[in-house]
């Protein structure tokens, strides 16, 4: 990784060139006001204008509720700049304008500085900690730091707050950490926040995703996978047998899963989603945590879920550090199939390893019965991984018995190699009765 030359200079030095660095994007951009006897930031401005309409109109007026369409609101808008503009006596271009009624619209009624990034499909991922710093990913590239996008904390919590009220979500200082979703422009996006005291700043992780789910051939062509790979793998989804989606954050789990539910029979399916990702079936019946006063855990929703009549139940994403969540999953004998997606690295070993203390510590005083009941309702498995910043299907492998042993062998049919996860020449142990 290349180091700037800052990188190496002592703590002090280091420090000084932080803050000689901290506002920069912020420099003020000035507008002659009054007949050129004073003048006015841009920012300032803005600031003024936002004021008085908030004042004017509050956030729950007979207006404002009239106002329900973008260009009512813009109208409403353009009254009180209009006035503030006249009141001060600045003179603006028509562009300029127009530029700055879209940032007061966007600070009221969006996500301020975030709009133009939420907007743009190429964007994947958004990373905010705290007022300052903030990251975007275009596709399955690195991270790339932004300019400043907000003024201070308070209009980061401000935004921050306006995204979780449309999430149906509710912050609140004694739950520091909430994992939410919703959908902005038909794109589905996770929301994961963790806020003081748990963290010094306020940090928000956002992953967006195509409003439109491809195909298994569309995964073939952008080199997701092999064709003899989805060819399995349809088998596999058409047949009666469960299985699970492992890989690490951002590795494709979720675009995988919403592909193969696109393909299950035409039968009844439950979901259980932490942020509400997943594109699924019109007819498939959703649960997701609820953060308001009184609502319900991911565990309490699996719970829920366990009592749906349902031919299918989709568990997204399941934890390492949450094995309580996946009891009723282990010993409730009249749960249909089951299909996870699982946080974990593909690496056989420790995928091995992982999945077998998740099943043990879910209900310790009968370990070993609740690590066969995780082979047999769960005999494949799918691991994904991002390889050179594209996404790949890692191995789809099985969970295969031994005669001379107790617990079965994790058996690779497929296996990452040559730039894609092609055949081991090991066979199945399960007929795939499609």
């Amino acid at each position: 990784m290349a180091h700037s030359g800052e990188d190496h200079l002592p703590d002090d030095l280091q420090v000084n060139a932080y803050r000689r660095d901290a506002d920069k994007g912020r420099e003020p951009q000035l507008v002659a006001a009054r007949q050129g006897t004073r003048m006015f930031s841009l920012a300032a401005l803005q600031e003024r204008i936002e004021a008085e309409f908030i004042e004017e109109y509050g956030e729950d007026s007979a207006a404002l509720r009239a106002a329900e369409t973008p260009t009512k609101r813009i109208k409403l808008i353009l009254e009180t700049v209009d006035y503030v503009l006249g009141v001060e006596s600045v003179v603006l271009a028509p562009e300029a304008k127009a530029d700055l009624i879209e940032r007061i619209h966007s600070n009221l009624f969006g996500y301020g500085a975030l709009d133009p990034y939420l907007l743009d499909a190429r964007v994947t991922t958004i990373a905010i900690h705290g007022a300052a710093h903030v990251s975007v990913r275009y596709g399955h590239g690195e991270l790339e730091h932004t300019e400043a996008m907000f003024e201070d904390e308070a209009q980061l919590r401000t935004i921050v707050g306006r995204l979780l009220r449309d999430a149906g979500a509710e912050a609140d200082e004694n739950i520091p950490i909430i994992e939410t979703g919703l959908t902005i422009a038909g794109r589905r996006m996770s929301l994961s926040l963790a806020a003081p005291p748990f963290s010094p700043y306020v940090h928000v992780d956002m992953r967006l995703h195509s409003p439109e789910v491809p195909t298994l051939d569309e995964l073939v062509a952008e080199g997701f996978m092999l064709p003899e790979a989805a060819d399995l793998l349809r088998q596999i989804v058409q047949s009666r047998y469960g299985f699970a989606i492992v890989g690490e954050s951002e590795s494709g789990k979720t675009t995988l899963l919403s592909v193969l539910a696109q393909l299950l029979p035409d039968k009844q399916i439950v979901a259980v989603e932490r942020t509400g990702e997943l594109q699924l079936q019109e007819t498939a019946v959703r649960l997701t945590p609820r953060w308001v006063p009184g609502g319900a855990t991911f565990g309490e929703q699996i719970e829920a879920a366990t009592r749906q009549k349902a031919d299918v139940l989709i568990l997204d994403e399941i934890r390492s550090d949450e094995p309580l969540t996946i009891l009723p999953l282990l010993t409730n004998d009249d749960l249909p199939r089951q299909i996870w997606a699982v946080r974990g690295v593909p690496d056989a070993k420790r995928l091995q390893s992982s999945m077998g203390m998740l099943a043990r510590r879910a209900d310790m005083s009968r370990s070993e019965a609740m690590v066969m009941a995780l082979y047999d309702r769960l005999p494949f498995v799918l691991t994904v991984h991002n390889i050179q910043g594209q996404l790949k299907l890692f191995s789809i492998a099985e969970w295969q018995s031994r005669a001379d042993s107790d617990y079965p062998d994790y058996v690779m049919i497929t296996q990452y190699r040559d730039g894609g996860s092609r055949p081991t020449g090991r066979a199945l142990a399960r007929w795939l009765d499609v």
